[in-house]
């Protein structure tokens, strides 16, 4: 319920009159000069914060010569994953197939199969443990993309906490994860070969794994240092306003 900012009456629904019924000063106009003057002390304040976040956010990203570079070296995994991370070759009657797996390819194929039975298959006494492998590879693959995703959300939040190490960490774990997914998929390949699918089902980890992993921990290690390097942002260069004075011209009269 609102009140009259002078003698401070309650104000019902039903007073509609800009004027207040007890002492009948003009609420809208009263005081008016110092409610605009912390109007305007507020706008400056939150003109002032939001200056001082786009200078800390410009710093965050080209202050220095590392955090220019960590720019491109953080979205390069990114592009590793469109790289050839495995290859996958079945030969069984009446159907021979090769395929180049990458993130693209995974994501399309998954979409055929079912995957509550992808999920089941770890569960079977005859395919349980390469199966598992299999699926290890994948998941490992999928966090390694969502690690990544995070990561470039924190690159844009940088400049909140510019020593912040989650992007370090993010990266890392990525690239752990990427190296894990081709150990897991080198053992599910060995399991085929050991197994009475070796003339039917072939596979192995590609180079295009390898180098999405080293490209993560590059970009873990880059961080890193940003991370750990010292934050000094330059100080706001003051325009200095000019003294001087128009030069008044002089009429030269012809006698």
């Amino acid at each position: 319920m609102a009140k009259c900012p002078k003698c401070g009456r309650k104000l019902h629904i039903w007073n509609v009159k800009a004027e207040c019924p007890d002492c009948g000063v003009n609420i809208a106009n009263y005081d008016w000069e110092r409610r605009l003057e912390e109007d305007s002390i507020a706008a400056e304040a939150a003109f002032a914060k939001l200056h001082e976040a786009m200078r800390r956010f410009k710093y965050s990203f080209a202050g220095t010569k590392l955090r220019i570079a960590r720019i491109p070296i953080s979205v390069l995994p990114l592009f590793s994953l469109l790289l050839p991370l495995g290859s996958l070759a079945v030969s069984i009657p009446f159907c021979e197939e090769k395929f180049t797996l990458n993130l693209i390819t995974l994501v399309m194929n998954l979409m055929k199969f079912d995957i509550l039975g992808i999920l089941k298959a770890p569960g079977s006494e005859i395919i349980g443990a390469a199966s598992l492998r299999f699926l290890l590879s994948l998941l490992f693959v999928v966090f390694s993309t969502l690690s990544l995703l995070v990561s470039l959300v924190f690159l844009l939040l940088n400049f909140k906490k510019l020593n912040s190490k989650g992007l370090f960490i993010t990266n890392l774990v990525a690239g752990l994860m990427m190296f894990s997914s081709a150990i897991c998929f080198n053992s599910f390949s060995s399991m085929l070969q050991a197994s009475t699918l070796a003339d039917a089902v072939s596979c192995s980890p590609s180079w295009g794994i390898f180098v999405s992993a080293a490209l993560f921990l590059l970009s873990a290690a880059v961080n890193l240092a940003v991370a750990l390097s010292p934050v000094n942002i330059p100080p706001e260069e003051k325009k200095e306003e000019s003294s001087e004075e128009p030069a008044e011209e002089k009429e030269t009269v012809e006698a």
